[in-house]
This record gives structure tokens, sequence and C-alpha cells, in this order.
């Protein structure tokens, strides 16, 4: 074929192809039970918006540390400060417009060194936080800055391989659990912190061990003090803990008690590993691996729950419990479980209404705690043949963010940082790629990316806090 009638040829079938693109019906056709899809002429020619997800990401953060940069002239920082808190995609939205709400927290952590005390953050999610991703690096972070060592609060029994820790449990430990796609109900509601208990009856041992993988991160490698949460114990109840090799048998023994029990360990030197040997019948709500002093994050994964379920534990566990751990901040990251379910915006307005209970609910029994809810990722299905984000996800991240600043909770917007509508297949084809094939979850890369973003944002408000502080002179001037 000559070069004339090929470049013909080419542009003929480009043509026909434009113009198939163009006359096909945009959901498809139906034929012998089988649907037809057309790519829109779009999406043939636009470029690929994954591409541009990093560039996208490192201007996002380009924008959150642009303070390094300015001549520290106290009205041009402020009016630097106040835009980022309007329109910035990576801020963090405060009740009333409060940019102190998150004040008391930084207080807390600056102090905690000094005081020798665990400022606690409780990490909550679905699936999206599993095996300690988001979770480990925003420990690492913090622990980093403000001191504080150990993977934190963990159950007596966990399923789910962590890049944290290793556990192991005897089989004769029964485990419950209150909501998700492991929910193993009992037919009280005495879970405690971590939505789960463990039923020990006899003698029975559990195991922990620090990681040395090559994700885990380096402040979870040791700890030197371990608590022990239980209670209902019908009779005496003893826990004797042997923390490492060569190292004397530490024991400790309870009395007869229907409530919250906690059995505390401090060692004069850190260790990576330890055991529980127990004997007796007590429920079991959770063990504390920290340092002496810091802050301590505690990863609490519920694979498959929208996060409405906090309402129901029963509260004589749960408050003495939350007073003990010194929770400083909550962080409740759900609403990817919920989004299949969302059909119309009746869905929206009723989900919005029980997180708003959930909020309620830890306000009543933490009151000087902060309360920060995430909203979900971006989250991708077919429509027509192609995927896209899920039609309602935007309707219910607003829901989500009002259900928080109307309860007095802080809220972050996963889903805008992460790009907004249909980023999530830029997530997945960016190489090497940020989030699973499932355009669902992230990816360990993703995951680590996303909880980077969320660090540096937290940070930016901290050091909102360490200006203002500097400046408070000139501040009491203005007014």
């Amino acid at each position: 074929m000559k070069a004339g009638r090929a470049l013909f040829f080419i542009v003929f079938v480009i043509f026909m192809l434009g113009m198939v693109s163009y006359l096909f019906p945009e959901d498809g056709i139906s034929f012998a039970e089988r649907h037809f899809y057309f790519p829109s002429l779009e999406e043939i020619m636009v470029k690929d918006n994954g591409t541009d997800i990093p560039q996208r990401l490192k201007a996002m953060e380009a924008g959150l540390r642009m303070q390094d940069s300015l001549l520290m002239v106290y009205q041009d920082s402020l009016t630097f400060y106040m835009n980022f808190f309007r329109t910035h995609p990576s801020r963090i939205d405060c009740p009333d417009n409060d940019w102190e709400f998150l004040f008391p927290l930084f207080e807390r952590l600056d102090s905690c060194r000094k005081k020798r005390e665990v400022v606690r953050i409780l990490h909550y999610g679905d699936s999206q936080i599993e095996g300690d991703r988001i979770t480990g690096y925003i420990r690492q972070q913090l622990q980093e800055k403000f001191g504080g060592v150990g993977p934190g609060l963990i159950p007596a029994v966990q399923p789910i391989p962590s890049s944290a820790i290793g556990q192991t449990a005897s089989d004769n430990i029964g485990r419950y659990i209150i909501a998700g796609n492991f929910a193993n109900q009992v037919s009280h509601n005495r879970y405690g912190v971590l939505g789960q208990m463990a039923q020990v009856n006899g003698n029975a041992s559990i195991s922990v061990v620090a990681r040395n993988w090559k994700n885990t991160f380096e402040h979870v490698k040791k700890f030197s003090r371990i608590r022990l949460y239980s209670g209902y114990t019908p009779g005496n109840f003893n826990a004797n803990l042997l923390p490492s090799d060569n190292v004397p048998l530490l024991q400790k023994s309870t009395q007869k008690k229907q409530t919250l029990n906690v059995t505390t360990w401090s060692m004069h030197e850190p260790v990576k590993k330890f055991t529980l040997n127990l004997s007796g019948a007590a429920e079991v709500y959770g063990i504390a691996v920290d340092g002496d002093y810091g802050v301590a994050v505690d990863n609490i994964p519920l694979r498959g729950s929208s996060g409405t379920f906090f309402t129901r534990i029963e509260k004589s566990v749960m408050k003495p419990m939350l007073d003990d751990l010194n929770v400083g901040l909550i962080i409740l990251e759900f609403g990817g479980n919920m989004m299949p379910s969302i059909k119309k915006e009746k869905n929206v307005s009723d989900y919005k209404a029980k997180i708003a209970q959930q909020i309620a609910y830890f306000k009543e029994l933490c009151p000087e705690s902060k309360i920060l809810l995430i909203g979900p990722a971006d989250m991708s299905t077919k429509k027509g043949g192609k995927l896209q984000t899920y039609p309602l996800l935007e309707t219910m991240v607003q829901g989500m963010r009002e259900a928080a600043l109307e309860n007095g909770a802080a809220f972050w917007n996963m889903y805008e940082v992460m790009g907004g509508k249909n980023s999530m297949i830029g997530w997945v084809k960016t190489k090497p790629s940020l989030a699973a094939p499932d355009y669902i979850h992230f990816t360990p890369k993703g995951a680590d990316r996303i909880a980077e973003l969320f660090y540096e944002s937290l940070m930016f408000y901290y050091n909102y806090y360490n200006f203002r502080k500097t400046h408070e002179q000139k501040i009491q001037q203005a007014n």
C-alpha cells in the first residue's frame, strides 16, 4: 500500500472510531444478554488523569511548607495561615472556624516529656489501616518529635499480621469483637476501648515481639512499660510477665473485681519482647505496650465496620479505661464500608446522624480529648462499563464533615487531599501504584503517602500554635 493510501486509511479509521464514540449511547447498549460500552471522545483524547498525581501531591506539600520561605513578618505570616485554613485541600476543618481547636492537644504533647507521662492518640479505622498502615507512619513521626516508644494499645488476640509487632496467644483464649467482618459478640457489651475483649479461663499465655521487617518503624522496636487491662474476675486472677530471656519473672495478682483492673509492669531497661502467663478467669480488654513517657498512637482497625458501633460499648468499662490511658486525640477514619449501601441522599443523612452519635459518645466519656473525623478515600465503581467515583461519595463526605463540625469535632477530607473525583484511578495507575487494583484500598506506599500528608497537615497547625505563642504580645496589641 502506498504511503498516501496508508495515511488516508489511518485517518479514515480514526474518523470512524470518533463517529462511533460520538453516536454510541453513554451508558452503552444491551444485546443478547450482554452489555456493550464504547469509550467517549474525552476518554480517548484526554491524557490519563493518573499521570499527574505525584506532581499534584508535591504541589500540595509545597503549600504546607511555604511558611518556611516566608519572612516571619507577623501580618504576612498570619495572612498566610488564614488562607491555608480556609482554602487548602489538606486543611483540617475545625468547628466554628476555631483554628486554636487543637492547641490543648499540642500543649499536652509539648509537656509529656517533662511530665514523664504518656499522651495517647487512638486511631480507629476500617481495613485501610490494618497491619499498622497509616497509623505506623504517624506514630513514628510523632514519637520522633515528642518522645515515646512502643506500638501502643493492642488486643490480647490479633489474627491480622502487623508490621509493628508479632503476637501469639493460647488457643483457649476466646476472642470477641463488637463490629466488622470478624464480629463475634457476647451477650454483654463490655468490649473496652479496642471494641473487643478476650475471655481467659484457666491457664493461658500471650506473647509479643517487636518486628524487624523492612517496613517496621524504629520506635516500635522497643518498649519499657506494659499495662494489662482486665475486669470481671470472679476470683483471684494472676498475671506473670516474662520480659525477655535472662530477666526475672515479674508477678502480679488481682483480687475479685467487677470493673476495670489495670496491672502495670515497668522495666529498668527497654525490651523487645515479653510473655504474659495468665491463670484464673477474667475478661481482658487490651494490653498497652508503651514507653515511660511521650506519645502513644494506637492502631485500631475494624475490617468491614462503618464506625457506628461505639455507642453500644458499655460505659462502665470504657470510661475508666479511657481515663487511665490519658487520651489526647481520638481519630475516627471511616465511611468506606458504608459507601456501597449509599443509594440516595436519605442514606447519607441517616449515616450523618449515626456518626454524630458516636462523636457525642466520646465527648461525654472523654471530654478533655479532641476528636478528629477522617472521611473516606476516593472509591471507584463501574457505571456504563467505565470506572468512576461512587455517585454519592462527595455527598457522603460533606455529610460527615457536617457531622463533625456541628458536634464539636474536627474534619480532614482525605477524598479532597487525594485529588477529588476519580482521583483513585490516578492513584492506581501511578508508578509505583499508590492504590490497589480494587480501586478502594491504598498500597503500602500509598498508605505512607496519605499518612505523610496527614502528619504534615497536623504539624501545620502545630506550627501555628508555636507561631501564636511567639507572637502572643503582638496578638494582644492587635486585639
